[in-house]
């Protein structure tokens, strides 16, 4: 009987191997013609806020909001932030001072009617500084409620200032007015995002195109 070489060995080794893979649905990775099935991506569950505030397009037809802005010093985000404020004074100071006064007719009757639709009012101007200032919406959001608070601060500083007993009482005024003024910034952003935000989404062509065709069913 013929003595069996390594290589034959080898060979029904390698056979049998091959074997087993193609019964398991696989081949060898040199032929690469039966291969596992690729891993099935698991989908990413969107975040709470981007399934709020879905990703809409940016305006048709705007351009950079910083063209032609030339500075480029250390100072850049401040000095870009002014320069856009003065490029559209209507979306902020504008809309600041409308806010002001609602907020003051809101603190003159609260808890009434009037008051109420004074605070409806007061947010919607903060809104439409972001859908008016659509070069950065929320900044205009913000600019609008600061520039409104100090309007606002402004007028009840001077109402209360013959009412004020001692040092303090103006200190708590003081206080109460750093502490709230603080409160309509970060609202006033946010409104102004949410502003900017609705006109891209209603400017979105694609949506659009959907709102038709659900007018035509």
């Amino acid at each position: 009987m013929p003595k069996k070489s390594p290589r034959d060995a080898a060979a029904r080794a390698e056979a049998r191997r091959r074997a087993r893979l193609v019964a398991q649905g696989r081949h060898d990775e040199e032929e690469g013609t039966v291969q596992d099935d690729p891993p099935v991506a698991t989908r990413r569950r969107p975040s709470l806020f981007s399934s709020i505030f879905p990703p809409a397009a940016p305006l048709p037809g705007k351009g950079d909001p910083l063209a032609g802005f030339q500075y480029s010093g250390r100072m850049r985000p401040v000095v870009a932030s002014l320069w856009l404020i003065s490029r559209n004074p209507i979306a902020g100071l504008g809309m600041g001072v409308i806010w002001a006064i609602a907020w003051a007719v809101t603190s003159a009757y609260p808890q009434s009617t009037v008051g109420t639709l004074a605070s409806f009012g007061s947010f919607g101007s903060l809104v439409a500084a972001g859908v008016i200032g659509w070069q950065r919406p929320w900044l205009y959001g913000l600019t609008a409620s600061v520039f409104g608070y100090v309007i606002y601060a402004a007028y009840v500083v001077v109402g209360l200032s013959g009412q004020l007993a001692d040092a303090g009482e103006s200190a708590k005024l003081g206080q109460f007015l750093l502490v709230n003024g603080a409160l309509q910034a970060m609202i006033g952003g946010f409104a102004g995002f949410y502003g900017g935000y609705l006109r891209r989404r209603f400017a979105d062509p694609n949506l659009r195109a959907q709102q038709q065709a659900r007018k035509r069913r």
